[in-house]
């Protein structure tokens, strides 16, 4: 016999099924009427209504009312209840994979106490047959207790292998994965098989605070065993709400900004900003920020680098949890960058290249440059300065300038050789070893530039398709470049549209560059200096020339980072903000974890670069010593700021992922009743039968053919009103 696990359904549904009949016993007045000359001048009067005796098409009538009750029950969810109730005492053994939350979120005061509780509730009621492990989860997972152990101890002390798990369970920085851990536990639950019957429970039980920032995304488009069940235990801290710091950087300014997230659970929307020095003592003036609960706002803090003390970070005062309210910020001040320039030195001259080069130069707000002339009034040529990377050149070089440029670029540093005419190119042709001859071009109209190489270091912004396109940019007067063939230090970046050479890049031995253009930026040249692309590619320059060899970089807890692919040189040294140090020849710390960069751990000898887990939020050191001298940057680590949105999520939030067989415990960890067991029982059962699918589709059914009756009858009533 089915039983009805929502019966609010069948009783709406019995309801709505006399609708029906109390549709087909109302009288329809006709729906158009007929004048007849003859009856005019009779007076008009209304029609008697009487209530029908009998019913008519009641084949139809019926149809309507079992399409009714058909979807009633479908929506009711009816069961067959093949077992009948058993005891504890007579149940096989269960799987049971516990899964305690061990995130960021869990630092929240109450609920490690909680979370302890629950665990001892859960475990409270274990048989001898049961098989229990224990997972702490956060974007990774930990095990307390495996399964295996828990099948090697005797069952008598099995209560000591959970006391253990309980001891060494501590929550961490990292965010919340629960839908990952979930699936990973109930693969595993499901792969193995039962020593006693294969009718053994397998139940995945989460313990968590079960937060707004939990990602739990990954259910949707993973596959849940069917024969694994999950029990999830919501607990909560001692006070609700909370609001957290995060860093993010505006790339426009370069400066920092500071988000402040508000769960929407809080009770207070307005909190003080207090900078603090590098001695965490408070320094500066307080900001005052109002966010309401369950919104984010982001702050653009004030310049702190011009003020005294040094202002090292930020701290959020008037939260209730702490885990979350500290922001490191920069405090790496500006450089300024130099460049030099061969050429004229009048920077105000339009139908110059250095007036377009200037501009450019002082538009960049980030990083304050500083153009020096290497050709004086007086006509007296300096050599580029020690500290100076990168030389512009955009006029004839002496001869006496020529060796201390040949000098720059042996110790590695980088050329740009706009080529105005070819008595210039004439002057700076020592400087190219693959460079025979250099002639004007007869240009008809005018060229364009053509296979760009968008691999090459100069050229990799533009990779975009949506910037890979030069054409637009006109050239009205080149150089033809003749090189030897084959070139040995030289290669084509870019050629015009005739096939000839238009940007080159020569590669010195000791790491120096040369890039040559057989075409100037000025007005009478090209459209260079005037496009879209000019920019970007004199800032690539004097980003080839100036490596960012110090700065900050902004991580969220738990990101592993490769040391030598962020800083120069092979011998590192990083330093964690409690003081603990990490360096390339010994990765064995406390807060330092050696994985692969896909975050794997490591196995097997050098094969792949080690990594860094930065598993603590704060701020990091990471410095070395390159051939071109010392190099330091600071890696700021914040808590997720998904774990600053700690309002719960509904009761019912596994199930709308799509996870029928979710079941949600009482928070309070109170036994459950025997009325309750049977319920779960009975959700268990129907989610296993299904057996509203078959009514579901039977009343469509009805519907369809409901449909197909009326059309006939319609059909035949016309019919008979012609006739």
């Amino acid at each position: 016999m089915l039983e009805l696990l929502a019966q609010n359904f069948a009783i709406v549904g019995g309801l709505l099924a006399a609708i029906p009949v109390f549709l087909h016993m109302l009288r329809r007045t006709p729906a158009a009427r007929m004048p007849f000359s003859i009856v005019r001048f009779l007076p008009s009067t209304l029609p008697v209504t009487t209530r029908r005796s009998r019913l008519q098409h009641w084949p139809l009538m019926l149809l309507r009312i079992l399409a009714v009750i058909l979807l009633a029950l479908a929506f009711s969810r009816p069961f067959q209840r093949l077992t009948v109730e058993r005891s504890r005492s007579t149940e096989t053994g269960r799987r049971l994979a516990i899964l305690l939350d061990g995130s960021a979120s869990m630092r929240r005061d109450g609920l490690r106490d909680a979370l302890q509780n629950e665990l001892r509730n859960v475990t409270s009621d274990l048989s001898p047959q049961d098989i229990v492990s224990i997972t702490r989860y956060s974007t990774i997972s930990q095990p307390l207790l495996t399964s295996e152990e828990w099948r090697q101890a005797d069952p008598g002390s099995r209560q000591s292998l959970i006391d253990r798990a309980l001891e060494n369970y501590e929550p961490d920085w990292r965010a919340t994965d629960t839908g990952r851990a979930m699936l990973e536990a109930a693969d595993e639950v499901s792969r193995e098989r039962s020593q006693d019957s294969e009718e053994t429970v397998r139940k995945v039980i989460v313990i968590t605070d079960f937060q707004e920032g939990s990602q739990l995304d990954v259910l949707r488009s993973g596959a849940w065993p069917d024969n694994v069940t999950s029990d999830l235990h919501p607990v909560a801290p001692a006070e609700t709400g909370n609001a957290g710091l995060s860093l993010s950087e505006d790339r426009k300014s370069g400066r920092i900004r500071v988000r402040l997230t508000n769960s929407g659970d809080s009770t207070s929307g307005q909190y003080t900003l207090q900078p603090f020095d590098k001695d965490g003592k408070p320094a500066g003036t307080a900001i005052q920020a109002d966010v309401a609960p369950g919104q984010r706002r982001t702050l653009t803090l004030p310049d702190f680098s011009a003020g005294a003390p040094q202002i090292a970070g930020v701290e959020l005062v008037g939260d209730s949890h702490p885990f979350d309210n500290v922001a490191d910020l920069p405090t790496v001040e500006k450089q300024v960058h130099r460049v030099a320039h061969v050429g004229t030195i009048d920077a105000n001259d339009s139908e110059t290249m250095r007036y377009y080069l200037q501009r450019v130069l002082d538009g960049d707000e980030s990083e304050p440059i500083e153009v020096i002339d290497l050709l004086q009034p007086d006509s007296l040529a300096v050599p580029p300065p020690a500290d100076i990377r990168l030389v512009f050149v955009t006029d004839k070089v002496p001869e006496n300038l020529l060796e201390p440029l040949r000098a720059f670029v042996n110790r590695g540093g980088v050329i740009l050789i706009a080529m105005a005419s070819v008595e210039m190119a004439e002057s700076v042709k020592p400087l190219l070893p693959d460079l025979v001859s250099v002639e004007e071009a007869t240009v008809a109209d005018y060229a364009m530039l053509s296979s760009p190489d968008l691999t090459s270091s100069l050229l990799a912004p533009f990779a975009d398709a949506r910037f890979a396109d030069f054409s637009s940019i006109r050239i009205w007067h080149h150089r033809i470049l003749k090189m030897t063939e084959p070139a040995t230090q030289s290669k084509v970046l870019a050629r015009f549209d005739s096939g000839g050479p238009a940007i080159l890049e020569t590669l010195n031995a000791s790491g120096g560059r040369i890039y040559t253009m057989a075409t100037g930026w000025q007005p009478a040249d090209s459209q260079w200096a005037l496009s879209s692309r000019f920019p970007p590619m004199i800032s690539r320059l004097l980003r080839i020339a100036y490596p960012k060899q110090s700065g900050n970089q902004i991580f969220e807890a738990g990101t592993a980072i490769v040391p030598t692919e962020m800083i120069d040189g092979s011998q590192w040294t990083l330093v964690a903000p409690d003081g603990t140090t990490s360096s390339s020849s010994n990765l064995k710390t406390p807060s330092a974890e050696t994985l692969t960069p896909d975050g794997n751990r490591e196995a097997g000898a050098d094969k792949t670069p080690a990594a860094i887990v930065l598993d603590t939020p704060g701020r990091w050191r990471l410095s070395s010593e390159a051939p071109e001298g010392p190099q330091s940057m600071d890696l700021l680590v914040t808590v997720a700021a998904s774990e600053s949105r700690t309002a719960p999520l509904p009761r019912g939030q596994l199930q709308a992922m799509g996870l029928s067989a979710a079941k949600v415990s009482d928070a309070d960890g109170a036994p459950v009743n025997p009325d309750t067991a049977s319920q779960l029982d009975a959700t268990e059962l129907e989610s296993r039968q299904k057996f509203w699918r078959y009514f579901l589709i039977a009343g469509m059914s009805c519907l369809l053919l409901e449909s197909v009756l009326t059309g006939l009858l319609e059909k035949r009533q016309q019919v008979a009103s012609v006739q």
